[in-house]
């Protein structure tokens, strides 16, 4: 892109805008998803980041993870003094404690190719950048991405096991 004015001055702090070649625009209204159902996102990554798919009410989108935090839980596993919102990972099998931890540093048993399951995005009341993970616990002839929502989950049957950790 060659060098041109910014488009948003350098006045305004910030707004609803698009970045290209380090100028800000105002990003003009459009569809959130294209017509496929991924999730219609230009992203440059300049910090090499990891980025993953995710579900998210049947549709693709995509997501950073900046890694696991601890928070404060009741017995219930519900997080005490923070929103969090909720991720699904479908496996095979996990360990889990009695504080919903992984039992001895061990990883769940993942699905291949499945991707986890968000239950909002930013803009929705339930949203958070906190997410807590609940296992869905899935047969050996499970195709994945079978589950691809929320709703899925809770109504698939399947075991949840709800987990005290919680990724930002």
């Amino acid at each position: 892109m060659s060098e041109q004015a910014p488009v948003v001055g350098p006045g305004e702090e910030e707004g609803v805008w698009h970045i290209r070649g380090g100028f800000p625009a105002p990003r003009p209204a459009g569809a959130t998803f294209r017509a496929d159902g991924v999730e219609d996102l230009t992203y440059s990554n300049p910090y090499r980041l990891d980025i993953e798919r995710v579900w998210f009410d049947g549709k693709v989108v995509y997501a950073i993870e900046s890694g696991e935090v601890e928070i404060a839980f009741d017995e219930q596993r519900t997080a005490v003094g923070n929103k969090v919102a909720q991720e699904y990972q479908i496996v095979y099998g996990v360990d889990l404690d009695e504080r919903g931890k992984l039992r001895d540093g061990a990883g769940p048993e993942r699905v291949d190719g499945q991707y986890n399951i968000y239950d909002s995005v930013p803009g929705m009341d339930a949203y958070s950048p906190l997410w807590q993970f609940n296992f869905v616990v899935v047969p050996r002839d499970y195709e994945a991405n079978t589950i691809r929502s929320e709703a899925d989950c809770l109504a698939s049957g399947y075991p949840i096991l709800k987990s005290t950790i919680v990724e930002n």
